[in-house]
């Protein structure tokens, strides 16, 4: 009887093992099986996720392939590889973001906790016909759980190595039965990092604490419109940056080198997140109408060791002498091919992020506020013709500020832009930026399994820069020196090149600069 039943049951068995999970993803702003839509993509879903543990952006990236992630910089500026095709530090991003439906412009919104996931799609190649700028390597489309009628409520945490901590709670149902439905989030994570840092016996190279407040409403009034609107706050109070190893040896094996982290400054990496959107969707039976706004505002700082030990830039001031002499005296040694002797004279390939005050400090800000909406209808799935157009509109406002300065080694935190008789270089501009663009799609169904498709997308973006930086007749430096012809003269250059390579002649303004770009983006598929 035992044989009987295990016989018929075996089709049944064999049939549950072959069957494959069929995948739908948003890759091409409509839902699809992901076997139809002509392109690469790695989709994984909430089980996979849940699985993986994933709540970072490195989590998912690591289980992707074709697709690295470096964030050594500082939390907010995440450089992704897609393809090969990379992200400039401190430039915007390269592919495009996309949680919920929406488009996300700020290169720091990647840094963030990803939690209620559903779906996580990584689209590889260019996708600018689609969504435009910042496109051109890809694009990471998320999925979030939605708020519903069924009450729902849960914590989590985790306990790891290096003191590292998570947890996370949420409460989710509906407000209004059948019409409104809320659900908010709230996390927190710190983790005393993997390295260490051996000059200031503190674990202070990766560290990282960081806590979020996520918030979600979707309302129903029929069965054709639905409004979902979200909110989030988020604070990172304290984080590792510019985590650099101080020295390499050509000789060296990469896969042999030791990390040595000798930084005589204590770094500091603060962020501020504020975002809000509202996103509608309204169905007209032959269209659906899709209409959404952004606002965006993010804060980053921080505070780290400078790179002018490297160039020898502060070999004769003062601190660097004196700190030189005393970590000499107190047997600090450094991983070869550098070595410190009493003087940064006497030293050897003297580096940057070093034991010493002769590498300076950086101190940076990169703060970023944008307001984005896009228009769009879009036909139904279900029809052998199938299009969409739209209007997308961006304008965001950048401060960028790189201020790097003498280091007089009493542990204070530098928070301005310009600190006259210390700053030696600074780059600070103000950047707007206003983006219009206008896009479509054609979907042809020419037979039941090949298809034609086309895509469109005009992109007008007018940039304006400013330049914050005081002239020389306000500041000038004390030890840098780029005045071009080399005068022999040590400092007494500008704060900025700009100011001194205009024409050969150190001019006292740098003036404001303007220009619209204009580009037509096709996309055609079989």
């Amino acid at each position: 009887a035992v044989l009987a039943a295990i016989h018929a049951a075996a089709p049944r068995i064999a049939a549950a093992e072959t069957e494959i999970e069929e995948i739908v993803v948003t890759a091409r702003q409509r839902s699809e099986r992901i076997q139809d839509v002509p392109a690469s993509i790695t989709a994984l879903t909430a089980e996979t996720l849940e699985m993986a543990g994933v709540t970072r952006a490195q989590d998912f990236i690591s289980l992707t392939p074709g697709v690295v992630m470096i964030n050594t910089v500082e939390a907010g500026d995440t450089a992704m590889n897609i393809r090969g095709i990379n992200q400039a530090r401190d430039g915007e991003s390269n592919f495009a973001f996309i949680i919920d439906g929406i488009l996300l412009t700020n290169p720091t919104s990647f840094n963030r906790e990803f939690d209620d996931l559903q779906q996580i799609e990584v689209v590889k190649g260019p996708q600018s016909a689609l969504y435009g700028r910042s496109a051109e390597s890809g694009a990471v489309i998320v999925s979030t759980v939605k708020p519903s009628n069924d009450f729902d409520a849960g914590v989590k945490g985790r306990i790891g190595n290096d003191s590292s901590y998570y947890a996370s709670g949420y409460v989710s149902g509906a407000l209004v039965k059948d019409q409104l439905y809320g659900r908010l989030r709230v996390n927190y994570r710190t983790t005393d990092g993997q390295y260490h840092n051996t000059f200031l016996d503190s674990d202070n190279v990766d560290d990282f604490e960081n806590y979020n407040v996520n918030g979600r409403m979707i309302w129903e009034p029929s069965d054709r419109l639905t409004v979902d609107t979200k909110f989030r706050y988020g604070e990172i109070t304290d984080a590792g940056a510019i985590t650099f190893n101080q020295s390499f040896g050509f000789f060296e094996d990469v896969n042999d080198h030791d990390f040595f982290y000798m930084q005589s400054i204590d770094p500091v990496n603060e962020q501020e997140t504020k975002e809000f959107s509202i996103k509608a969707d309204y169905d007209m039976d032959f269209s659906t109408l899709t209409a959404w706004f952004l606002w965006s505002d993010v804060d980053n700082f921080l505070y780290a060791d400078g790179s002018s030990a490297g160039s020898y830039t502060f070999a004769t001031e003062p601190n660097c002498n004196t700190s030189t002499a005393a970590a000499f005296a107190d047997g600090v040694t450094l991983p070869p091919p550098s070595f410190l002797g009493p003087t940064p004279f006497t030293s050897f390939l003297l580096p940057p992020y070093g034991p010493t005050t002769c590498d300076g400090y950086q101190m940076q800000y990169r703060n970023q506020d944008d307001k984005s909406i896009e228009i769009r209808l879009t036909s139904p799935d279900d029809q052998q013709l199938r299009w969409q157009f739209g209007f997308y509109y961006l304008t965001l406002d950048r401060l960028y500020s790189l201020n790097q300065g003498i280091d007089i080694g009493d542990g204070q935190v530098i928070r301005d832009s310009f600190v006259p008789g210390r700053t030696e270089t600074l780059i600070s501009s103000d950047f707007d930026t206003e983006v219009i663009a206008g896009f479509g799609s054609l979907f042809y169904d020419i037979m039941p399994e090949l298809e034609l498709a086309f895509s469109l997308r005009w992109d007008q973006e007018k940039r304006d820069v400013s330049n914050l930086v005081p002239p020389p007749s306000v500041a000038v430096t004390q030890y840098v020196d780029y005045v071009l012809p080399p005068d022999g003269i040590l400092g007494g250059a500008p704060l900025n090149p700009a100011f001194g390579f205009q024409a050969g002649q150190i001019t006292n303004s740098v003036p404001d600069r303007s220009k619209t770009f204009e580009q037509l983006q096709p996309k055609v598929s079989l």
